[in-house]
């Protein structure tokens, strides 16, 4: 019976080693795995993309625009691959630039296409590392004035109106009070 204990002891710990073994070989995977991610992921975070989106003076968007940017910019992680969940996200910024607003978007360089889509249509996409210069102008005509703002043509219609009524009654509008409309009494 003695025989019979010793050679289950025997049998336990030549399990314990293999288990011991088999946990040292977990571990040192484990290990490994991790840091391959996190090396992964501190490459993820040095390439980021990141794209400046400047409105124009009249941006004014509609609850359906920005209710696509939101879904296009909640897409972007998907979009990233697999890849570590703090270098997929995507950081928002609003930036002043030269007087100029600037909605600023980083997240992962697999994302960039999709980051780069203009959502809106007064807004310019340009690259933030260039400045603002690298937005491009809106266009102009020499010799064409710039269209009015409806403050200034709401101004310019009462002007009109006020020059198109008649000063002195006559119906001619030269105020000579005459009705003959040269101007002259």
């Amino acid at each position: 019976m003695l025989d019979a204990v010793e050679a289950v002891g025997a049998a336990v710990w030549a399990v314990r080693g293999w288990l011991l073994l088999a946990l040292a070989v977990v571990a040192a995977g484990g290990t490994g795995v991790r840091a391959w991610w996190l090396r992964r992921a501190r490459e993820a975070l040095r390439e980021r993309c990141a794209v400046a989106l400047v409105p124009a003076a009249g941006f004014d968007p509609s609850r359906e625009e920005i209710g696509r940017h939101a879904v296009r910019l909640a897409r972007i992680p998907a979009s990233a691959g697999w890849m570590p969940r703090r270098s997929v996200g995507v950081r928002v910024r609003l930036v002043t630039e030269e007087g100029q607003l600037a909605y600023r978007l980083e997240g992962p360089s697999t994302a960039a296409a999709l980051l780069r889509m203009p959502s809106f249509t007064d807004v310019d996409v340009a690259d933030p590392d260039a400045g603002m210069s690298a937005v491009v102008p809106r266009i102009r005509f020499d010799g064409v004035p710039p269209l009015p703002r409806d403050e200034d043509q709401n101004e310019d219609q009462n002007e009109d109106q006020d020059q198109d009524q008649d000063q002195d009654g006559d119906g001619d509008g030269d105020g000579d009070g005459d009705g003959d409309g040269d101007g002259v009494a």
